[in-house]
């Protein structure tokens, strides 16, 4: 196990993201839903980390730990187990999918319908005994879905639920990779009866470093590498991040999938 400093660091990012020779994807477009599919925005997050107990984990502040992590109801050295997380999504369902079925729903560019979400997974931890990183592996995903429609004002975004349901799935990561996969997904939809498949894909944005070496750009998820960046510099939120693709190309994430200047995790969901 490296220096706490770097494990704790490590912990906060969760894992660094490496993608050897990476092309930027020409056509950026606007980022939208295809047939039978929606795509969610991660609006906010509420995360903690835990151990094998269940307790939460919090940074040691007398610096004693050799993880920096300390668990919080008895002070002993902190080893996260699960990353805990809870977020508020939103975003839009195509025209003529499950989630979207009639025009009459439609609250965006005329064939989309809006979509909000809170969503909880429970990701098990693994450390790497070689470089020290916490490798976040699989867990459940579960939560509740809306889709709305406007209300009494009709500049904000929409408001008024008029389908419900519920979801849940098993999310696995591959790190190194910004990436993780929902499988085994199913959701229900209030007022019927049954259950719908569903798959996902989730991609984090991550910044891209400019300096690349002979063996490809080196991709972090905030700076440059070797540039130290402090999380409440405003450019730590403003900076260009980019979206790996399935194909190993990169997308850049546009100003209409951030949430008040950050970038913002996308799921891409197919029914």
């Amino acid at each position: 196990m490296r220096s706490k400093g770097r494990l704790f660091c490590t912990l906060l990012t969760v894992w660094a993201v490496f993608v050897s020779g990476a092309a930027i994807a020409a056509a950026q477009g606007s980022p939208a839903p295809g047939a039978n599919q929606a795509f969610l925005y991660e609006m906010d997050e509420d995360a903690v980390l835990l151990n094998s107990a269940g307790q939460v984990l919090v940074p040691d502040p007398s610096g004693k730990s050799p993880t920096g992590l300390v668990d919080a109801t008895n002070g002993a050295v902190g080893i996260p187990a699960v990353r805990h997380a809870t977020s508020q999504l939103q975003g839009v369902a195509a025209l003529g999918s499950i989630l979207c079925s009639v025009p009459q729903l439609v609250t965006v560019r005329g064939n989309e319908c809006t979509v909000i979400a809170t969503g909880t997974d429970d990701v098990q931890l693994v450390i790497d005994p070689k470089t020290g990183q916490v490798i976040p592996t699989s867990g459940k995903v579960f939560g509740t879905y809306a889709v709305v429609v406007q209300l009494d004002n009709p500049t904000d975004s929409p408001e008024l639920p008029v389908q419900t349901g519920t979801f849940s799935g098993v999310i696995n990561f591959q790190p190194p990779l910004p990436l993780g996969f929902v499988s085994e997904g199913t959701f229900t939809i209030d007022g019927m009866s049954g259950s719908f498949p569903f798959q996902a894909v989730f991609r984090q944005p991550f910044t891209r470093s400019a300096k690349g070496s002979a063996k490809g750009d080196v991709l972090t998820h905030r700076g440059e590498r070797g540039e130290k960046v402090s999380r409440t510099d405003p450019s730590a939120r403003r900076t260009q991040a980019y979206y790996l693709l399935d194909d190993g190309s990169l997308q850049r994430v546009r100003p209409d999938e951030r949430a008040v200047g950050w970038p913002t995790v996308r799921f891409e969901i197919t029914f």
